[in-house]
C-alpha cells in the first residue's frame, strides 16, 4: 500500500512524520480542497477591518495533518475545534488518528451544515458533533467548560485570541493540549509552547511535567 508522509518542515523540535494511505489523503483533498494562499487576491484577514472571531481560512490538508500529528493526537484524546469552518480538523482528528470523539463549535449556521454534512458517517456514529455557538460567550457554554476535552484547536484572530485568553489559560493549566494556528499565543505567558512550525503557522503549547 502506498502512503503519504507528512512531515515537518521547522519547529524548535521536531515532529515524527506521519505516514497515511496515499488514496485516503487523496480521498481527504477531494473532501475538502486545499487551499492556496498564493492564488487569492484578497487578504484574509484585515486589522482593524475584519473583527470577525475566528474568520473562515480554509487550511491545507498538509497543515491539518501536521499540526494533529505534532499534538500526537491519539484514540485517547477528545478534541474541541474552535472556529470549525468546514470541519476538516475534526473529521481528520477521528479519522486519521482515531481520536476518541471531536466536536466543532462555529458561529455561521451554513458552515455547521455543510461541515455536517461532509463527515456524515462520522456524525452519524457519534464520533463527531457540530454545533452553532457564539464563541465569545464562553463563559456561558456547557460545551468550552466542559472538562471531556484533551486537546484544543484554535484558528483565531488577534480579537478573539485576546477575548479567550482567560479560558485559553484556563484549559491549559488543567492539561490541556492547544494547537494554534496562523496566529500563536505568545503573548499569552502562562502558555508554555512545546512544539512550533513557524512556516506551517502551527505552535503546540502544553503544560511541562513537573
Amino acid at each position: 500500500m502506498t502512503t503519504t508522509s507528512i512531515s515537518t518542515a521547522s519547529g524548535s523540535t521536531q515532529s515524527k512524520a506521519a505516514s497515511f494511505p496515499a488514496d485516503q489523503i487523496e480521498q481527504f483533498r477531494c473532501q475538502y480542497p486545499d487551499y492556496d494562499e498564493q492564488e487569492s487576491e484578497f487578504p484574509l484577514w484585515i486589522e482593524g477591518v475584519d473583527t470577525t472571531y475566528a474568520p473562515f481560512i480554509p487550511t491545507s490538508t498538509r497543515r491539518v495533518l501536521i499540526a494533529l500529528d505534532m499534538v500526537r493526537l491519539s484514540s485517547a484524546d477528545k478534541v474541541l475545534d474552535v472556529g470549525s469552518g468546514d470541519g476538516r480538523f475534526c473529521f481528520a482528528a477521528v479519522s486519521f488518528f482515531g481520536a476518541q470523539k471531536a466536536l466543532g463549535i462555529e458561529y455561521e449556521q451554513d458552515l455547521v451544515e455543510k461541515s455536517t454534512e461532509l463527515a456524515q458517517d462520522l456524525v452519524d456514529q457519534g464520533r463527531i458533533l457540530f454545533q452553532k455557538a457564539d464563541l465569545t460567550n464562553w463563559r456561558d457554554s456547557p460545551t468550552m467548560q466542559s472538562k471531556e476535552w484533551t486537546v484544543i484547536v484554535v484558528f483565531l484572530s488577534p480579537e478573539g485570541g485576546t477575548d479567550m485568553e482567560e479560558w485559553l489559560v484556563q484549559e491549559f493549566e488543567r492539561g490541556v493540549r492547544i494547537v494554534a494556528l496562523v496566529f500563536d499565543l505568545k503573548h499569552l505567558k502562562s502558555l508554555h509552547c512545546s512544539l512550533e512550525d513557524t512556516e506551517e503557522g502551527i505552535w503546540v503549547y502544553e503544560k511541562q511535567q513537573q
